[in-house]
């Protein structure tokens, strides 16, 4: 088993009653998933790195900014409570007519750590134009052995086993 401080911090059982109490859910548990229960999420300018305008397939998620790239994109970028309207629409014109004048971006610091329902509003990271964003993503479940399903692992991870398993080439 791999130790590191970021799995502390993931593993602290206070953190998680914190998280079922702001919430308010009967349950949380951590991920079961090998892959995605915690993880560093790397923005690099080099690349010109971005996280599109989406909805979560989770109720929330919990995100510990590392490194930020002040002045050179990389905000984090929301819609609150969008997913109603939104939903009614049939193009992203529509969508972006709706959005643009609704965006907020709050000032996050390296040690910010945000608490967002991802599945009601939807939310982007703005592209990298230098420098590199961290941030750690710390995922929780409601249902005691979750896991993420293979097409979010496949596109997050670009795999769906643990390294070194028998499943996965090398």
């Amino acid at each position: 088993q791999a130790h590191s401080r970021l799995l502390e911090v993931y593993r602290w059982d206070p953190l998680r009653s914190f998280l079922r109490s702001v919430f308010d859910l009967p349950e949380l548990y951590h991920s079961a998933d090998p892959i995605g229960g915690v993880y560093y999420n790397i923005f690099d300018g080099d690349f010109q790195d971005t996280l599109g305008w989406h909805f979560d397939r989770s109720n929330f998620s919990m995100n510990l900014i590392l490194q930020t790239t002040p002045g050179a994109g990389g905000d984090f970028q929301y819609v609150t409570d969008s997913r109603p309207q939104i939903s009614e629409m049939r193009r992203w014109t529509e969508v972006e007519e709706y959005i643009q004048p609704r965006i907020e971006t709050p000032e996050l610091f390296p040690g910010s750590l945000y608490l967002f329902a991802g599945s009601r509003s939807i939310h982007r990271v703005s592209p990298v134009t230098s420098g590199r964003r961290v941030n750690a993503i710390f995922t929780y479940v409601e249902n005691e052995g979750a896991r993420l399903n293979e097409y979010t692992l496949r596109k997050f991870f670009g795999r769906s086993e643990p390294r070194g398993s028998a499943k996965t080439p090398p």
